[in-house]
């Protein structure tokens, strides 16, 4: 990660959490067994994730898709940590990648087993939706999960897309198309005619052009 945001700083323990035998125990009811093999990809970011994923054995790495087409790494999980962030409570896309480092035995809790969870494990719950908030906001504090808004500072339309996502509550970065090199590289690149700024350049390497 370019730099780590405060609250990864400050709170990574509970961000991060690694869960007793009896807390993985009271989980599994919620889910269902699934094996990774090493190298596998269980979460791709801009996909829908399958839900939160409790590794029973094995190592994960979590990555943030830069708009830079960098992987930026943020944690790597073992047995007893838990893949996933606020995303999964709405089914809406991941903002990470989740890589087996070698093979992973876990358990999926999709969405709606994951709120009975809440319901149904209260204190256990409680622990879960901390972490899963505190991820949400590491995410957008570091602003290199997300689109990567390349253009004039204080021209009009950076101000609306950058005000459009920060609503929508997804983590983004502005890039200084007159001063930033990588912007400059990134505008000859794709080869975008000045008068045509702002672009917004997604994690999956689509490029939009000022979208409304």
């Amino acid at each position: 990660m370019p730099s780590v945001s405060p609250t990864i700083a400050a709170r990574r323990d509970q961000m991060f959490p690694i869960l007793s035998d009896a807390d993985i125990e009271r989980m599994r009811r919620f889910g269902e067994a699934r094996a990774y093999a090493a190298g596998e990809h269980i979460v791709t970011a801009g996909t829908v994730s399958p839900g939160v994923i409790l590794i029973l054995s094995g190592k994960v790495d979590i990555t943030q898709a830069s708009g830079l087409g960098q992987p930026e790494p943020i944690v790597t999980h073992g047995a007893g940590n838990f893949i996933g962030e606020l995303a999964q409570l709405s089914n809406r896309p991941s903002l990470v990648n989740a890589e087996a480092v070698e093979p992973v035995e876990a358990i999926v809790i999709p969405s709606q087993r994951l709120r009975d969870l809440m319901v149904q494990e209260a204190n256990l719950g409680e622990r879960v939706m901390r972490a899963l908030i505190l991820r949400r906001v590491g995410l957008l504090e570091s602003g290199a999960s997300g689109p990567v808004v390349i253009g004039p500072p204080g021209n009009g339309d950076v101000l609306r897309l950058q005000g459009f996502l920060r609503r929508s509550g997804l983590p983004h970065r502005a890039l200084d198309s007159d001063t930033d090199p990588c912007a400059k590289t990134l505008i000859e690149r794709f080869h975008v005619d000045p008068h045509h700024l702002p672009i917004v350049l997604c994690p999956n390497g689509k490029l939009m052009h000022n979208p409304g």
